[in-house]
């Protein structure tokens, strides 16, 4: 009988790192091509937004765990680097960067809840997926 083994792949932060930057590249980019009319107080559509985040989010963590052909504890460790890799990212941008992000004051404020909300659903996935 032969038996077939699979060689895992050793964990590579830098990789989460660099996957870190992009999903917040792309969110950079959502907010500044579409935030002036989506990041704006009253809106209704704004909640809907946070809530179709869970399966945008649950999506980066899946396409990451493929990426990084990792699973369990693994993963919630490469969620934790791409998590901070993004906040730090956004500190930065929104404390020196503000025009990055194409927004006035009050809609940039709204931009930011949703980047931590966004953030904080991604941990949250990625504990239950590694849990899984």
């Amino acid at each position: 009988m032969t038996q077939i083994t699979q060689q895992k792949t050793a964990f590579n932060p830098s990789l989460f790192v660099l996957l870190g930057m992009t999903f917040w590249f792309e969110a950079l980019l959502f907010i500044r091509t579409g935030g002036e009319s989506l990041f704006v107080n009253g809106n209704p559509w704004l909640v809907l937004w946070f809530v179709a985040s869970i399966p945008i989010a649950w999506a980066l963590v899946k396409i990451s765990a493929v990426v990084g052909k990792i699973d369990g504890e693994e993963l919630l460790s490469a969620v934790a680097i791409m998590a901070l890799t993004a906040l730090l990212l956004d500190g930065v941008g929104l404390t020196w960067f503000q025009g990055w992000y194409g927004l006035g004051q009050a809609e940039l404020l709204l931009a930011a809840a949703w980047l931590l909300w966004g953030v904080g659903v991604s941990l949250a996935i990625g504990y239950w997926a590694s849990r899984q």
